[in-house]
């Protein structure tokens, strides 16, 4: 069976994630290992969500985990 490619990487994503929220939203993020764990957990949803789906936009799916992410906070 063939493997599916990522579109993106789990880095490409939690870079893009990193930069929504603390440059585009504006938020203040204090990275604690707890913090780092949960935005890798969301990258790799990111990345599996995108890859379940050709049509998704890459930066609309992770806009999309990121403010659930800070609606949590």
């Amino acid at each position: 069976m063939a493997q599916k490619k990522d579109r993106i990487t789990r880095e490409e994503a939690l870079s893009f994630l990193l930069t929504y929220i603390v440059v585009e939203q504006n938020h203040h993020l204090v990275l604690d290992q707890l913090a780092l764990f949960n935005l890798t957990n969301l990258a790799l949803r990111a990345v599996e969500e995108m890859a379940d789906s050709e049509g998704i936009i890459p930066h609309e799916a992770i806009e999309s985990l990121a403010k659930e992410y800070l609606d949590a906070l």
